[in-house]
């Protein structure tokens, strides 16, 4: 078993040992989790790590179907899902760590965080629609804010997926600049959302 294998393991196995004793509790809500300040640079850090992924595809990209179909061996272009593969697997791995210390924060919620929801709720499905409602219906009944991570983690398992698809890439495995510019606008415009939402919560906490 490879390490990133390992890794993806050990974290999934973490996220079930947990779920296992909320549910056991009985104590999982959909209600707004506290401000968490370590999330808050957890969440930048994630950034900052996906569009340097994002970055680096998009200059090693060819920008049109006629330059991709020119590369005479396609597994051998530092475009090809070769070589972003286990870095995928680890972007993965960071966003179910963000989504087990979201949920973790989740279990401390109280009456007074419904008064939140509703513009909370605003902010977010308004900049980041849940891209994976299976994924989501998977981790139960959980927070607003570890929901907003569920989706972090889709939109790059999503990614993976794309950038494996021989139909999409025309059997190369490479995708265009374009592909790459969408990516960078949908992580950024997440990751503004949730930032934002977890601004107003911050601004918003009893004194």
């Amino acid at each position: 078993m490879s390490t990133e294998t390992m890794r993806q393991s050990f974290f999934r196995l973490l996220l079930l040992a947990f779920l296992v004793s909320v549910f056991s509790a009985g104590c999982v809500k959909t209600l707004v989790a506290p401000y968490d300040e370590n999330l808050v640079a957890s969440t930048e850090a994630f950034y900052v790590k996906a569009a340097g992924i994002v970055e680096e595809g998009r200059s090693v990209s060819p920008r049109t179907d006629q330059e991709r179909a020119a590369i005479t061996n396609p597994a051998a272009h530092k475009g090809h899902f070769s070589k972003f593969e286990a870095r995928y697997s680890d972007l993965i791995v960071d966003a179910e760590a963000l989504i087990l210390r979201a949920m973790a924060s989740s279990d401390q919620i109280d009456i007074a965080g419904q008064k939140l929801q509703q513009k909370l709720d605003e902010l977010i499905e308004s900049n980041i629609p849940s891209v994976c409602a299976g994924l989501s219906d998977a981790f139960g009944q959980t927070s607003l804010t570890a929901g907003n991570y569920i989706d972090l983690k889709c939109i790059v398992t999503r990614w993976k997926a794309q950038h494996a698809d021989p139909s999409l890439t025309r059997d190369t495995l490479i995708l265009k600049k374009a592909n790459w510019d969408g990516r960078k606008n949908l992580i950024f415009n997440a990751i503004l959302a949730i930032q934002k939402a977890e601004a107003f919560k911050n601004s918003n906490q009893e004194p």
